[in-house]
């Protein structure tokens, strides 16, 4: 053999050989362990003993998701070294087959350990005492007869415990009754704006009926057309007429929404309506296709919560409307002969918004001619005097606001202490209203919330039952021995219209404390009785929306209660925002936890996690957060909507307006922890493009599980809109969020609320 000038040198060395073990079986995850074991065990006692115990600590800490330095002496006092091993409680629900090797990921942490720290220090204020209400009747006025309005009108008012016009009414209702040109008015939520354009339109058609024979009737036309942003609204403000005309049968109102049978509407616009509440979209479309539908009569257009309207993408309807309200000629008499000179010699519109935002007025530009501006604290002045101002919109000075900071792993077991103590001081608080920020969320809220059902339910006796099965139930975990009984309720626009209407009437009329689970679908303009307390639970995707939220309750000079949970960190600046509002008040969640945990713990499903006599208010939010992941995992259909309400959660998280999304920056999100709030003890995927590589990668380390890898949540969110418009065509996931981002509210298909 020829030499090809190659020397091998191989040197074996002195020791013996040592067979190359090959590890199967289990998961990859313990085989790479094995093999380091392994190699680790095979070199000298010397060089292994050479890891000081500071070199372990950052290797246990790396692994464990938390950078070196975040352990403190008082972690080490609440961490407890859970066994690597499927059981009971670190299981899987049944029917999930994991794989071998699988279940050493399911690992319990703790709840008040490796929590980020609250940045802002409060100092200490004093206790907030109750200023005088801002939206409350005016005592300087004798009654609504010094208005000059029908004495009928007065009457039907005292009927309802009205006496006193709130300052909007003092402003308008002369207006409207004196002028016939058009109106922006602006006003604080639960001031009254709808008596303020209500009273004087049912006026002015009363004179019609006060000449003799000649008296108008349910066919003699449609005179006003009162355009409202939702159903519910549509409804409230449809019901309210129908108080006021009570006394008056020839006059017939009618609401004509979304969801309805539009073949019913068609035969009651047909029969003949003096006044017609409707949706924007039910409203074009009638236009269209109604011919009973006679606008010649129709001399006030009202557009009540303007920017709601165009937050919600009305603009092609309210435009279609408006225009085919122009170009019909005006009638000057009715059919039957009688003048229609007591009303107004043009068409009006008023307009109704809590803001002056650039939609609003674009709204105005294209509804009003020389309008009018009226507002409670401002003298008239025409609304291009003011187009330049940016009215800074406040909540009324009787609402109390709080805010909380708790970090994302304590968010859930310290609303239910919340809410515990809520209706442990009987009477005090009748009704609340949580606000969520997506259907999903509030599903799950509201199954894990209420009493599950013992064997078969029993068939609903009515209609109106049958609506309300799935969307009203006792409650549980936060009952007391002063409220031994607290009704839910759930409402999003997901819920067919038949059942959202059945909903919002029992929880108006319910005797017993009560709570409304909903997301913004109830933010604007409902005027529920009695409610105490406002908790945004999610804080709302624009501060307007904000502001409509915590107005459900402090109504009409009343005083109530608002409270929102914040994460420490970027969320902390929010509460500069607040303040524009009010004066927000904090409170510490250490302290509602105490408050909420002092009494006993009583839990409608049994699991391995139970309350025990003498604990801590943090060992029994330990408990509390445990039995609700363990419940989970024994109840499939629960779990699949706590994964639900985490996925929708997320998405809706990175659509918060542009402006304030600095407060609320998805990439600062730490999703282990949130999962941790919806009961999981795994982030599920799922949730978007690059979140779904997160989360597989996350697998790997589940403490190191953040919303970083979200395509477009928040690289680039001050680049103009040309360059965010080539970012969208290259990245489809982001597209998606940004286009959500645009909006003042998230998109119909998460609220359906048009």
């Amino acid at each position: 053999m020829a030499d090809d000038g190659m020397l091998m040198n191989f040197e074996l060395g002195s020791g013996p050989l040592k067979p190359q073990v090959k590890f199967t079986g289990g998961s990859w995850r313990d085989r790479k362990r094995a093999q380091k074991s392994a190699k680790l065990g095979s070199r000298p006692a010397v060089e292994r003993s050479g890891l000081d115990d500071d070199q372990r600590s950052a290797k246990r800490l790396k692994v464990d998701g938390h950078g070196p330095g975040r352990r403190t002496d008082g972690d080490s006092e609440h961490r407890t070294d859970f066994p690597r091993k499927k059981t009971a409680d670190h299981g899987h629900a049944p029917g999930q087959n994991k794989g071998p090797g699988k279940g050493s990921r399911q690992v319990v942490s703790r709840l008040f350990s490796f929590n980020p720290e609250q940045k802002t220090t409060f100092d200490d204020e004093p206790e907030w005492k109750e200023p005088e209400p801002t939206n409350a009747p005016l005592l300087t006025v004798a009654n609504f007869g010094s208005l000059t309005i029908s004495s009928r009108l007065v009457e039907a008012l005292a009927k309802m415990n009205l006496e006193r016009p709130t300052a909007i009414q003092q402003k308008v209702i002369p207006h409207m009754l004196s002028s016939s040109s058009d109106a922006f008015v602006q006003a604080e939520t639960g001031s009254g704006k709808t008596f303020a354009y209500l009273l004087p339109i049912l006026h002015r058609v009363l004179l019609l009926s006060g000449r003799g024979d000649q008296q108008i009737h349910r066919d003699s036309g449609i005179f006003a057309i009162i355009v409202a942003p939702t159903r519910e609204l549509a409804k409230q403000t449809h019901t309210v007429l129908e108080q006021l005309i009570r006394p008056f049968p020839w006059l017939v109102s009618t609401a004509i929404t979304g969801g309805e049978s539009k073949k019913a509407e068609k035969a009651r616009l047909r029969k003949g309506i003096s006044f017609l509440v409707a949706t924007p979209g039910r409203l074009a479309d009638h236009i269209d296709n109604t011919k009973a539908l006679n606008l010649g009569t129709v001399r006030w257009l009202i557009l009540d919560e303007g920017d709601r309207l165009m937050d919600l993408g009305f603009e092609e309807d309210l435009r279609k409307a408006i225009n085919a309200l122009k170009q019909i000629e005006l009638s000057k008499t009715l059919s039957s002969g009688v003048s229609l000179e007591p009303l107004p010699d043009r068409r009006v519109t008023v307009l109704c918004s809590a803001t002056m935002k650039m939609n609003v007025q674009k709204l105005g530009e294209m509804s009003l001619a020389d309008a009018t501006f009226l507002a409670a604290e401002k003298g008239a002045e025409t609304v291009a005097e003011n187009k330049d101002e940016q009215a800074v919109h406040k909540a009324p000075a009787q609402l109390h606001q709080s805010h909380i900071i708790v970090p994302a792993k304590l968010r859930l077991v310290t609303l239910m202490a919340y809410l515990k103590s809520v209706f442990s001081r009987r009477g005090h608080t009748m009704k609340a209203i949580i606000f969520m920020s997506c259907a999903d969320t509030v599903d799950f809220h509201y199954e894990l919330l209420k009493v599950p059902e013992n064997g078969e339910v029993p068939p609903p006796t009515s209609k109106d039952a049958e609506n309300i099965s799935k969307t009203v139930a006792k409650a549980a975990y936060i009952t007391s021995l002063a409220s031994p009984e607290v009704v839910l309720h759930r409402m999003h626009g997901s819920l067919s219209q038949p059942v959202r209407t059945a909903t919002l009437r029992s929880f108006s009329a319910c005797k017993s404390p009560s709570l409304l689970i909903t997301t913004d679908v109830s933010s604007r303009g409902l005027d529920i009785p009695s409610v105490d307390l406002v908790i945004e639970y999610d804080p709302a995707f624009s501060f307007a929306d904000h502001i409509h939220r915590i107005g459900r309750t402090a109504r009409a000079g009343r005083s109530g209660d608002a409270v929102i949970f914040l994460l420490p960190g970027t969320e902390e600046g929010y509460i500069e925002l607040l303040k524009a509002s009010g004066s927000p008040s904090p409170l510490s969640y250490e302290s509602v936890l105490q408050k909420g945990l002092m009494t006993k713990l009583e839990f409608p499903v049994e699991t391995t996690a139970k309350p025990e006599d003498g604990q801590s208010y943090h060992d029994k939010a330990e408990t509390l957060q445990l039995h609700l992941e363990q419940r989970l995992l024994i109840d499939s259909k629960r779990l699949e909507l706590a994964r639900n309400g985490f996925k929708s959660h997320i998405r809706a998280y990175a659509t918060h307006t542009r402006e304030e999304r600095v407060h609320f920056d998805i990439t600062q999100l730490h999703l282990g922890h949130v999962a941790k709030a919806y009961g999981l003890r795994d982030p599920p995927g799922g949730i978007g493009a690059g979140l779904d590589r997160k989360a597989q990668k996350g697998g790997k380390d589940a403490g190191k599980r953040t919303a970083k890898g979200v395509k477009g949540a928040k690289k680039g969110d001050d680049d103009d809109d040309s360059d965010s418009d080539k970012q969208d065509q290259a990245k489809p996931a982001r597209a998606m969020l940004m286009r959500k981002s645009r909006m003042l509210t998230t998109g119909a298909s998460e609220f359906n609320i048009g």
